[in-house]
């Protein structure tokens, strides 16, 4: 006999063989039992999740000889007739390539002829979305007053696309996606049927990979078999074109870092080691899914996500060193790798292009990455205050008095001030940066010029242009708004002057000297003229 694929080997014969489905299952036992069965059912849900087998199993239960609470007994003629597709008391149609008006009236056309063995005739219409407008308005009338023995079943992954009259007539029941540990149960059942030993983690890794479906997860299962009759996790991530999961924190890792050196050496690893872009971009969306949930959730986060108690504690970790909206970022552009495939000549650019931009984004002068600059420095200046709250360091100012010093030498009795944060040039960089969000005019016109001096914290700004009048820069206001910014950057007080070209760095007072009359008057009203 022909070898048959695993999902038709484990396919459920009896609602007690149905997986993950457990309300839906209680409801049409009962229904079986107590003989109040609706005339039209639809089944919606994701591929695999037992739309169809369940509709098969109904129409055995409902001519069934000796019902067993409410379940079919595999044992009666009617039972076995049907099992072995020999009974036109249950006909399946594929809507999907019977979809026209024409072929709709031919299988209503045979509703006139009641069952002849059982006591009803059930017919399954399988993606039922796919009919016409006009199959449909052939279907509606039969539908709406069928013949008392007429049973019809109805399955969709899409019930957004039947019509509303369509679904005023039925039942509906929504079949939700398996959950991973209950696939992997059945799973295990699978490959001891088969002869074959495969490991926990292996069998896990189908589950989460068949999202929810158990047909899925079958077919995978039935390949890894193909390879040999010991499955472990090394076999499951090469017949899927996975990596590991120590890549995955590896990769997340040095994008926390922001290490775009090592994020190009991970990805040229990756292409070496024959593993396809797209699945690696999905992978790492759903590692900082999971991260994210570590972050939002972490009391739950273990029972959520089906993990062990160690890998918990691995996102756990590396959750505590990024914040939630950073996160939120970098998922965002690895989703997005998986549609701009589509159009990319080279897949390999398109992922180092999500990668680099999510790791390399304190680069970025758009608004989202100030934003999250903004959330690390409130993050660290939060741990400082808690710091103080508790004492684990005392301010100067609070600080015991020491003792009298022995007097030193002269050139030592004047305290050197703080040094800037970094050189001067980082320093004016990075308040240009902030300037870019507040005023963006003052910043055009800021970026025509450069620093000529820093000298004890003053910063002393020249224009490259010979025309330039400095007269603007150089208001109270936007003046104070510099100096701001740089104090900001620097990390200590700070002051701004701007001179002309014409102007030497200690020539700039006579500008500031301005500032009185564009108090008084405004700097709208006031016009410099150099002679």
């Amino acid at each position: 006999m022909a070898y048959q694929a695993l999902y038709r080997q484990w396919r459920p014969a009896r609602f007690a063989e149905m997986v993950g489905q457990e309300l839906i299952v209680t409801a049409l036992r009962s229904q079986v039992k107590s003989g109040r069965l609706a005339h039209a059912y639809l089944f919606c849900g994701s591929r695999g999740t037992g739309k169809t087998s369940a509709a098969k199993i109904l129409a055995r239960a409902v001519n069934c000889e000796n019902p067993q609470d409410g379940d079919a007994c595999g044992e009666c003629p009617s039972c076995k007739r049907m099992m072995g597709d020999q009974s036109f008391d249950m006909l399946e149609y594929d809507a999907a390539s019977n979809s026209r008006v024409e072929d709709m009236r031919e299988i209503l056309d045979t509703v006139q002829y009641p069952p002849q063995f059982g006591r009803y005739k059930v017919y399954v219409i399988d993606e039922v979305h796919m009919l016409s407008a006009n199959a449909f308005n052939a279907l509606l009338k039969t539908l709406e007053e069928p013949p008392e023995y007429m049973i019809f079943v109805l399955a969709t992954t899409e019930p957004q696309k039947v019509p509303a009259t369509i679904l005023s007539r039925c039942q509906r029941y929504d079949f939700g996606r398996i959950p991973a540990a209950q696939i992997a149960a059945r799973l295990a059942e699978a490959a001891r049927g088969a002869g074959a030993e495969a490991t926990e983690g292996a069998l896990m890794h189908i589950a989460r990979a068949a999202e929810g479906g158990m047909r899925d997860a079958l077919s995978l299962l039935d390949m890894c078999i193909g390879y040999g009759q010991t499955v472990d996790e090394a076999l499951v991530r090469r017949v899927l074109g996975t990596s590991d999961r120590r890549f995955l924190f590896e990769f997340a890792e040095a994008l926390i870092n922001e290490d775009a050196a090592g994020v190009l050496s991970l990805i040229d690893r990756l292409m070496t080691d024959g593993r396809e872009p797209a699945v690696f971009a999905r992978e790492m969306a759903a590692h900082l899914r999971s991260l994210l949930a570590a972050k939002t959730c972490p009391d739950r986060f273990g029972d959520l996500m089906d993990l062990t108690p160690e890998i918990a504690a691995s996102y756990l970790g590396q959750s505590e060193t990024v914040g939630s909206a950073r996160l939120i970022s970098m998922m965002d552009l690895f989703l997005a790798v998986d549609s701009s495939l589509r159009y990319a000549s080279s897949p390999r650019i398109v992922l180092e292009s999500a990668a680099l931009h999510a790791c390399l984004r304190t680069g970025e002068d758009d608004t989202a990455a100030l934003r999250e600059r903004i959330v690390d420095l409130e993050k660290a200046l939060r741990g400082l205050q808690e710091k103080l709250a508790s004492g684990a360091f005392v301010p100067a100012a609070d600080a015991p008095a020491a003792k009298p010093a022995a007097p030193a030498p002269k050139a030592a009795e004047a305290a050197p001030k703080p040094s800037i944060a970094g050189d001067a040039k980082s320093v004016w960089d990075a308040a240009i940066k902030l300037l870019r969000v507040q005023a963006p005019g003052l910043t055009g016109m800021l970026i025509r010029g450069r620093i000529v001096s820093a000298d004890d914290h003053a910063f002393c700004w020249e224009s490259q242009d010979a025309n330039f009048n400095t007269s603007y820069i150089t208001g109270e206001k936007n003046r104070q708004l510099i100096a701001d910014a740089l104090t900001a950057a620097a990390g200590v007080p700070c002051t701004f002057s701007a001179a002309g070209p014409a102007q030497k760095a200690g020539e700039a007072k006579k500008a500031d000297d301005l500032s009185d009359f564009f108090t008084t008057f405004g700097a709208a009203n006031v016009q410099v003229q150099d002679k």
